[in-house]
């Protein structure tokens, strides 16, 4: 990862642009959906830009960009397409400590701008290093294809009701709330025309009278230090569990499939099983959902000793990892 990827506070910050052509034009159109406090420096500003400037959209200055105008600035946009200018706004962004971007010229930029997925306040930004725009097109048409526009509503009024949903336990309780509103009631809600806020509310009641979370653990193993060789079971517990129990020696690629959020507990002596039971058993109290992660088939006494805890238990059946095959030449 060349580019690490972050989400940049623009309230409050100043953003300076030398150019004002088609390049110009393009990062404006983005930029101009922040509060950042936008200034252009042009000689000669295409129209639209003119026009930005008089709604007070943007601040722009019919002269080339100087040093003393980077005092205080975050973020700095060489767009001239001109790679005279555009190195010599470079170097001034640099000299005054000024993050640059040089349209167009990935080894010249400090940050580059993503591809993105404006569903605010959701906003999805695709990487590729810069090396395969044309992939993260492609990947931006599929996610815009799957987040209708009413996401943005949907998302803006789960903001406003976040800490009502607090009085449902932390963990599972909390995401199936959200994850109903996301996938069902909140897209029907939109789409009849209801208030999403009564409708939210309404969730929450329906969740609060439902049933107390039962304790889960899940069992599973895998072979294979290959996540794409994980069965699909195990991925989605991944993705869910609260608490994720492993054995040591699983691979760090397996884990990333986990959610940021959760717990991780490392197993470094699966020899002693009997108190494993009581481990898991510990950590799902209160409707947590555990995962136990095991690089080797789940035994037989394991399940058998889970059986005796207040757990609801389930087994995923693992993949070995595959034998690699030698090829054999005969000799003529």
């Amino acid at each position: 990862m060349q580019h690490f990827p972050i989400f940049l506070s623009m309230q409050g910050t100043r953003v300076l642009l030398s150019g004002g052509g088609a390049a110009a034009l393009a990062k404006l159109r983005l930029l101009m959906k922040t509060p950042a406090r936008i200034e252009v420096y042009a000689e000669d500003a295409a129209p639209e830009i003119r026009t930005w400037a008089r709604r007070g959209q943007l601040i722009l200055k019919a002269r080339a960009l100087r040093a003393l105008d980077l005092v205080g600035a975050q973020l700095v946009y060489a767009a001239d397409e001109d790679d005279a200018k555009d190195a010599r706004t470079a170097s001034l962004g640099r000299d005054a400590g000024v993050l640059v971007n040089v349209v167009d010229n990935l080894a010249a930029s400090q940050f580059i701008t993503p591809a993105m997925v404006d569903r605010a306040p959701l906003t999805v930004a695709i990487g590729t290093e810069g090396t395969a725009p044309v992939l993260a097109r492609k990947v931006k048409a599929a996610l815009e294809a799957q987040l209708p526009v009413a996401t943005g509503d949907l998302a803006e009024a789960a903001a406003h009701f976040r800490d009502r949903a607090e009085v449902l336990p932390h963990g599972a309780a909390r995401r199936e709330f959200w994850a109903e509103w996301f996938d069902h009631a909140g897209p029907e809600a939109h789409a009849e025309g209801h208030d999403l806020d009564h409708a939210l509310t309404t969730l929450l009641q329906a969740h609060q009278a439902g049933r107390e979370q039962t304790p889960r653990v899940t069992l599973a193993w895998t072979g294979s230090d290959d996540p794409d060789l994980l069965v699909m079971k195990t991925r989605r517990a991944l993705d869910t569990a609260d608490v994720v129990v492993h054995d040591a020696d699983i691979a760090d690629a397996v884990l990333e499939l986990a959610r940021r959020e959760a717990d991780f507990v490392t197993i470094h002596d699966t020899a002693h099983v009997p108190p494993l039971p009581r481990l898991l058993a510990q950590h799902a109290q209160g409707g947590q959902h555990v995962l136990y992660l095991s690089t080797r088939p789940i035994p037989d006494q394991l399940i058998a000793r889970l059986g005796l805890e207040p757990v609801e238990t389930s087994v995923i059946p693992g993949v070995a990892a595959p034998i690699q095959s030698q090829t054999r030449q005969e000799q003529v």
